[in-house]
């Protein structure tokens, strides 16, 4: 642990945030051990004023001291099945000073003992320290690895990640979760204009991802929202990149409320992006091989339509039946989880037995109007799953196959 990082121990009295809606990027729920980051990324976001931390954000760390103690405790009060996320858009659970403190360790102790899924943000390896606890998470529910990565030249890492592992040491940790079975991907945001976006440093990224065998890589381009974090990183790029200073303060002065670069900047990277994911054969979406079976039914099928949306809109297939199923379905949902939430007596796991039967009844098809992908949706609540690449359905056995193929909407 430096000694230029300020540690700031707090007692909190709730951990666990639940997320809605659950997807697989953040899980069901999520916490963070830490607020504020020793990475000293010159681009992060948690630097917003919004975000409401204090001090110098490289070097004043708040510590939730008792992170493991609260996650037990909350763990065993948990009524909705779901992924616990180790994650957060201010901090990394395996910063520097995690080294020394092992809060986030503890937690994965904590973790290793219950049934729950689980999934982690980080972008160091300081997580191969941890891989036993994690593998037992893998062997109980689930454990997914996502790995943050743009870039594959050091030389341009060490510059605007200063205190993360390098490029080599994140791809080493890729492969080894991959090696003992465990799902990991990585989260390829955000993509630096003029500097990590082009076609042959992405192509190049690719490539090393590819042997490290990751499941998805899902792209983001670089935002700078007006205040502190689009100053600091700014201030920073004169000193390292002072021949790009006028481009990208030029791309960023549209003050977009997100921070986000002009539509055509926007639109001509994910044209590039598109292209050589399609190329690779790599996922821009977490697939569903890696989250099926971690959420309760109703969120995996929530979370499969919002998918199937979005990559049938990409392929240039027309979305509305899609898009009023999912909205029909939401409308189904909502008043029965809010039905269980109120009555702690019973479980949800009821819930997911009705879909069944809606399912197995041909009722499902009154339900979202649509009879094709009621029938879609049979398969997939009897074990099949589908593949992001091919949009179709990998089927247990022939007879389910043949039900679910040809079911596009």
């Amino acid at each position: 642990m430096s000694d230029s990082h300020i540690l700031h121990c707090v007692q909190v009295k709730k951990l666990l945030k639940k997320e809605n809606p659950a997807f697989p990027f953040g899980g069901k729920y999520r916490f963070s051990p830490y607020m504020a980051c020793g990475h000293r990324c010159t681009y992060c976001d948690g630097r917003y004023e919004k975000y409401h931390v204090e001090g110098d954000f490289d070097h004043d760390i708040t510590v939730r001291e008792n992170a493991p103690e609260l996650l037990e405790k909350e763990l065993l009060k948990l009524r909705e099945p779901g992924p616990i996320c180790i994650s957060s858009g201010i901090s990394d659970p395996y910063q520097p000073v995690e080294k020394k403190l092992q809060i986030t360790r503890e937690c994965a102790e904590v973790l290793s003992r219950f049934n729950h899924p689980v999934i982690v943000h980080t972008k160091s390896s300081m997580i191969l320290r941890d891989i036993e606890h994690w593998e037992e998470v893998h062997r109980r529910s689930a454990f997914t690895l996502m790995i943050s990565l743009t870039m594959a030249d050091d030389s341009f890492r060490s510059r605007v990640e200063p205190g993360a592992s390098s490029v080599e040491e994140r791809l080493k940790t890729l492969a080894e979760f991959r090696k003992r079975g465990m799902n990991a991907g990585i989260l390829a945001m955000p993509f630096i204009p003029y500097l990590t976006d082009s076609r042959e440093q992405m192509e190049e990224l690719l490539t090393a991802l590819k042997k490290t065998g990751v499941q998805f890589a899902m792209p983001g381009l670089l935002t700078l929202k007006k205040g502190r974090q689009k100053d600091f990183f700014l201030n920073s790029f004169k000193k390292e990149y002072p021949d790009l200073i006028e481009k990208l303060a030029a791309l960023f002065s549209n003050e977009d409320f997100y921070g986000s670069p002009p539509r055509g900047y926007s639109h001509s990277f994910h044209s590039r992006m598109d292209s050589l994911w399609k190329e690779f054969e790599m996922d821009d979406l977490i697939p569903h091989c890696v989250y099926h079976g971690q959420f309760s039914l109703y969120d995996e099928i929530s979370i499969l339509l919002r998918d199937m949306i979005i990559l049938y809109g990409k392929q240039g297939t027309r979305v509305s039946r899609l898009k009023t199923a999912s909205q029909k379905f939401s409308a189904w949902l909502t008043p029965r989880k809010t039905y269980y939430a109120r009555r702690r007596n019973l479980d949800y796991s009821a819930l997911e037995q009705e879909i069944k039967a809606l399912a197995t009844s041909g009722e499902l098809t009154k339900v979202l109007g649509n009879e094709k992908l009621a029938e879609f949706l049979f398969g997939i609540i009897n074990g099949a799953v589908l593949n992001y690449q091919t949009l179709k359905p990998d089927a247990r056995n022939e007879s389910l196959q043949r039900t679910i193929v040809g079911t596009k909407s």
